[in-house]
């Protein structure tokens, strides 16, 4: 009796200290991003304007086992367009909600042409199962906004912008 008590005290020790050293899990995805934007355009210099506004719209996420599952995204941005040379740039904040507990925080910065920005997405909080989570991957911004901006003038609002944000593989690290 004794011995078996022993046994699963000694069982139970090795879980728990197992489980305290297990590493971070971290799983890469894929995350794409369907956006509709409102703002406002604002001339900053000699064919150059600048876009403040936000992004909305629905982040569909694929697991490496191909499990997909969504959350609503708002990211206010800056995005500045130089029409001379034809040259964008962007960077802004996400928060992608998947409930009212449970939110990522992000980052976002790119860099590119007429209709399509490079740049990086890093993960940078969360809450609720998300605390702790970290992560960032390469992404790509397709917006016809530089089209919008060349037809408009001083102080337009611009209620109609869409494009599409993709995050091919996106790093995420929980703790």
């Amino acid at each position: 009796m004794k011995t078996a008590r022993a046994a699963i005290a000694l069982s139970a020790s090795v879980v728990v200290l197992f489980a305290s050293s297990v590493q971070a899990a971290t799983n890469t995805i894929s995350a794409i991003i369907p956006w509709q934007g409102q703002g406002q355009l604002f001339p900053i210099d000699v064919n150059k304007l600048r876009f403040l506004g936000a992004l909305e719209g629905i982040m569909y996420v694929e697991t490496a086992d191909g499990d997909m599952n969504e959350a609503f995204v708002r990211c206010p941005i800056v995005q500045d367009v130089d029409a001379e040379h034809l040259s964008i740039s962007a960077s802004g904040n996400c928060e992608i909600a998947v409930s009212g507990e449970d939110s990522v925080y992000a980052e976002m910065s790119c860099k590119g042409v007429a209709g399509f920005c490079e740049g990086r997405f890093t993960l940078i909080s969360g809450t609720g199962r998300f605390v702790g989570i970290k992560g960032s991957g390469k992404m790509t911004i397709r917006s016809p906004i530089h089209a919008l901006a060349a037809d408009t003038t001083d102080g337009t609002l611009v209620h109609a912008a869409a494009g599409l944000l993709q995050i091919p593989e996106l790093k995420v690290t929980l703790p």
